[in-house]
């Protein structure tokens, strides 16, 4: 590697580099597989419109601003990467902007260095704004087609109907959208539901398998819930349990996945925390649940079970254990976390 610059100090090293990151346009990132941490320079942050530092730093805000269309494959390139299938990392795909549009942009990284294990524990590179030419390239096709089939003399009528085309295929996008929301959505509750639980689980098993952090599984009822139902109406069970939603919703992070799993069921899935941290965090849920006075009740409690996914197991396999962990919370008396 050539060497351009020989600083005498540290602090001249990254003065030199700061201001080269402020500079250049192109988004680099640094990620740092030991952590789980990912540093991205203010042009990342600028290319695609954020504010500067406004996501954490962490692979989920790389992976969520991905086109849809595109993960799939961005994600095939990258794991046959880093397990060494193929030598070079470079991908074009789209990246969501602040204005909710697409740009087109190349990623390029590099392996800096590797644990003993073989696992990344850095990987540099660098988002390269590739918009106008990919752009570009599909116009040329456009109009490489229309000269090829003769129908170049179209090309206005072609471009109208295409224009009108695009508003319908938008009004149809924002109508797919709003329905897959109210399909995700428990109606009752407001929180996601089982299905959308579901999907989301499968994907941060791959993820804790793709980034070798721990993955926590938590699922916790409400301790007699029948009887509240019995004799105050289901009414009344119902507004404890949007309740209970709302105090569990607001005490959680944001990359946690809350949701109702059935009756009054319910499941949280804690990415990157182990099943200690994820003990405690059902702890405080539970204290703050038992806390809380009603006029329409006596004092509501939940019982809590606190699985941590390991290496091997399936969906059903890990919900079979924060089940019976639950059940063991029930048997022990109540209104307790059990892990």
């Amino acid at each position: 590697m050539y060497n351009v610059y020989q600083h005498q100090s540290v602090v001249d090293a990254d003065t030199t580099l700061n201001t080269i990151l402020n500079v250049i346009n192109e988004g680099v990132w640094d990620w740092d597989g030991c952590r789980q941490k990912v540093t991205r320079s203010p042009g990342w942050y600028r290319m695609l419109g954020y504010d500067v530092g406004a996501f954490r730093e962490d692979v989920f805000t790389w992976e969520n601003v991905i086109h849809p269309e595109d993960y799939a494959r961005v994600m095939h390139q990258f794991e046959a990467y880093i397990t060494g299938k193929i030598n070079i990392y470079e991908v074009e795909y789209r990246c969501k902007k602040s204005d909710g549009s697409y740009l087109w942009i190349i990623d390029r990284g590099i392996i800096a260095a590797r644990n003993p294990d073989g696992t990344v524990a850095r990987m540099i590179g660098a988002h390269q704004d590739v918009h106008q030419k990919i752009v570009a390239q599909n116009e040329l096709i456009k109009k490489n087609k229309l000269l090829t089939e003769g129908n170049l003399s179209l090309e206005q009528l072609v471009e109208q109907k295409t224009q009108e085309l695009a508003k319908k295929n938008k009004l149809l996008e924002q109508k797919l959208i709003e329905i897959e929301s109210i399909s995700n959505i428990d109606p009752l509750t407001q929180i996601a539901n089982r299905k959308f639980f579901e999907c989301e689980l499968e994907k941060e098993i791959i993820r804790a398998n793709r980034y070798h952090h721990p993955l926590t599984l938590v699922m916790f009822d409400l301790d007699n819930f029948k009887d509240i139902n019995d004799i105050h109406g289901h009414k009344v069970g119902d507004a404890i349990l949007c309740r209970v939603c709302e105090l569990v919703t607001c005490n959680i992070r944001d990359v946690d996945l809350f949701a109702r799993w059935g009756g009054d069921e319910f499941v949280i899935i804690f990415p990157e925390l182990t099943k200690t941290q994820a003990h405690q965090t059902s702890e405080k849920l539970r204290q703050l649940i038992s806390q809380h006075q009603t006029s329409m009740t006596s004092a509501i409690t939940c019982s809590f079970g606190v699985a941590q996914y390991r290496e091997g197991d399936s969906i059903n396999t890990l919900f079979q254990r924060v089940d019976r962990l639950l059940y063991h919370s029930k048997q022990k008396g109540r209104n307790q976390v059990y892990s």
